[in-house]
């Protein structure tokens, strides 16, 4: 996700994303799931995955050995973060959904996309350390709070002035 996709720096608790496909309520259990968020500093990635964070910034914040996910179509599927992760406002996030195998028919994470124009996506097996490039990207929502510039009431009154009397 570009910088300016989401917008102001803030602390992410929660990642969710929405499957579009048509039909009734999908199951699926995947093995080894985890979520790793990074920053990245620049707007087109390269098919090595470890080439595509900062170094240092790639965190696993969401980790299961076996999860099972239920949900219908058009429903946002929403993963509580084990571990927030400071979004910095400036560089470029990475996402990162990885696990191993799954018992599901494909549509249970299949999610509403757009088609960015550019390379701004890889698709990969587990374990492998390069992918296969993409301009389709998943539409996120991010949860978490803002940052805020700190200040008190009275400091927000003065900054905008005090019109009466």
């Amino acid at each position: 996700m570009l910088d300016e996709e989401i917008g102001d720096a803030m602390d992410i608790s929660a990642i969710s994303c929405n499957r579009y496909s048509p039909g009734d309520t999908v199951e699926g259990t995947f093995y080894d799931f985890s979520i790793y968020l990074a920053l990245f500093d620049q707007d087109v990635i390269g098919s090595v995955f470890s080439d595509n964070y900062i170094e240092g910034t790639r965190i696993c914040v969401f980790s299961r050995d076996t999860m099972t996910i239920s949900n219908s179509a058009d429903e946002w599927v929403q993963f509580d973060l084990d571990t927030p992760f400071w979004f910095n406002g400036t560089d470029n996030l990475i996402v990162e959904f990885l696990w191993s195998s799954a018992d599901t028919d494909d549509s249970c994470m299949y999610t509403w996309h757009w088609n960015t124009g550019t390379v701004r996506s890889i698709n990969g097996e587990y374990g492998t350390p390069t992918g296969t490039m993409s301009s389709l990207v998943i539409m996120f929502r991010f949860g978490g709070n803002l940052q805020l510039n700190s200040s008190t009431f009275g400091g927000i009154k003065a900054m905008l002035g005090n019109s009466g009397g």
